[in-house]
């Protein structure tokens, strides 16, 4: 069927004519107001809990990169106070 034939079909059970009323909206009505509030207590048991798994990730990510931050700067600071001064190092080198 073409959907030129569909459209021009009549549906089942809508009112029709010049002073056709449309018939009440309850239904609808009822179905998205049963929708909104299971949406609503959805969100409100799902929400908090999801929150505080990002809350815990995130401080667990931030205590890592602090830790290893710390383990870099001993390293480098390990590194730093080994070396010798660059005027003693140029004093023994020779240059021909």
């Amino acid at each position: 069927m073409s959907v030129h034939a569909a459209l021009a079909r009549p549906v089942a059970h809508t009112p029709r004519g010049r002073h056709a009323k449309p018939r009440p909206a309850w239904h609808r009505v009822t179905g998205r107001a049963v929708f909104a509030a299971s949406a609503l207590i959805t969100a409100g048991a799902v929400w908090p809990p999801a929150v505080l798994v990002v809350l815990v990730l995130l401080g667990a990510g931030f205590a890592k990169l602090r830790t290893a931050s710390r383990k870099i700067d001993t390293i480098f600071a390990e590194e730093l106070s080994g070396r010798e001064d660059v005027s003693e190092i140029a004093d023994r080198v020779e240059i021909s």
